[in-house]
């Protein structure tokens, strides 16, 4: 009965998590697309966080109709003269000047000219970046820049990996590696470089646990291959992550709001080159797309980020939720630049693919692509998102289910 209750509580725990980050972010995309058309005069049907039946909504004294889906994959926000939530296409297309003009007047939004319409759909992924820049200098100000010395802090254990040569040897989490084969280890440093020079030796290792010493024999394990930010193949594995470090031993400089922001920039635009390296190397044949993740993988990622909050050091109700409230933050900040840089993907049916048909109808003096082509254009868009869906979910599950693959 424990075990069942515990996996209730994780999965409460995993779907909450995933619910409150994607609806934050879903919410702060939509609601860039809805501030710039309400500036610019277009008229809003409906701001909606979630797909499918309506939960709960109301309409605002504008008219909008503010509601909440059942399925919280995304959200959408329908103008007045909307064929469809993705904006696709009018319910009426409009030929005639004098009518053209009068609908630009009631603010239908596929009557306004190409400036507007632009605007309105960049302001959707541009406001995910600005988002993701002032959430990450939140977490600046609030935890200050880590200066902690870690050449300081001994080689003390965070992780030890199931049926790795450290958990095979005996060791475990909090264990701090004093010596190998009688030479002193002043930190994770040393630990690192002695133990990858060692594939499949012996080694005599010195711990000390709990303040006593104990000593153990463990023999690294020959890395298999090399990955971006681990061992090279061949190098000597113990199956250990680390150093871990205790709240005493860290040390953080506080953040002025200008050093705050440019911090917020900086790490908001680390990952959108990151993004775009790694997209590259894909086309390049350099990487594999095994990293693309799904919503299962989101759920996964949250339901952790969740959890490693809650079970923090600090004790008190409100210390957790402030935690937790943070490192949700933090990983809605990284989702966030994510979101915006798939939307500017020159893909029909999102945004960067409205951008591209507006862009075509500009260089064609203000006449749009016909409805057919753009008919074609957008089920091939569809096609592709689907098979990009398919391909992260596929991903997700074989990160998840080993035996899937």
């Amino acid at each position: 009965m424990p075990d069942v209750l515990q996996g209730i509580q994780d999965l409460v725990i995993y779907l909450g998590a995933f619910v409150v980050v994607l609806s934050v972010v879903v919410f702060v995309h939509e609601f860039g697309h809805f501030q710039v058309a309400r500036w610019r005069g277009v008229a809003i049907d409906t701001f909606s966080i979630g797909f499918g039946k309506t939960l709960f909504g109301w309409r605002d004294k504008q008219g909008v109709q503010w509601k909440i889906g059942a399925l919280p994959l995304g959200g959408y926000v329908k103008f007045a003269d909307d064929a469809d939530a993705m904006s696709t296409a009018p319910r009426e297309k409009i030929e005639d000047p004098a009518a053209l003009a009068e609908a630009r007047k009631r603010g239908l939004f596929h009557a306004q000219p190409l400036s507007t319409r632009s605007l309105v759909v960049a302001a959707g992924p541009l406001t995910n970046f600005v988002f993701s820049i002032l959430g990450f200098a939140t977490l600046a100000l609030v935890w200050g820049k880590d200066v902690t010395d870690y050449s300081s802090i001994p080689a003390r254990i965070g992780t030890v990996a199931e049926n790795g040569a450290a958990a095979d040897a005996g060791l475990r989490p909090n264990d701090i590696i004093r010596t190998i084969n009688g030479a002193g280890i002043a930190n994770f440093t040393d630990l690192q470089r002695i133990v990858s020079a060692s594939a499949e030796q012996e080694l005599t290792v010195g711990v000390e646990r709990n303040g006593g010493a104990l000593t153990l024999t463990v023999t690294p394990r020959r890395a298999p291959a090399a990955t971006a930010d681990g061992p090279r193949a061949g190098q000597g594995i113990l199956g250990v992550q680390g150093p871990l470090v205790l709240p005493t031993e860290r040390q953080f400089e506080r953040y002025g709001v200008v050093d705050a922001i440019g911090v917020g920039a900086r790490n908001t635009w680390g990952i959108v080159d990151q993004t775009a390296a790694y997209i590259g190397a894909i086309f390049a044949g350099r990487e594999s797309g095994d990293q693309i993740a799904g919503p299962l993988g989101i759920v996964n990622v949250s339901g952790q980020v969740a959890s490693s909050a809650l079970s923090g050091p600090d004790e008190s109700f409100f210390g957790k939720l402030g935690t937790l409230a943070l490192a949700l933050l933090g990983l809605a900040a990284v989702l966030s630049v994510a979101v915006g840089i798939v939307n500017l993907l020159p893909i029909p049916i999102l945004d960067g693919g409205h951008l591209l048909f507006y862009g075509i109808e500009a260089v064609r003096g203000g006449r749009p692509l016909p409805a057919s082509a753009q008919e074609w254009a957008y089920r091939a868009g569809f096609a592709v998102m689907a098979s990009l869906f398919l391909f992260a979910t596929w991903n997700d599950i074989t990160r998840l289910f080993p035996g899937a693959q």
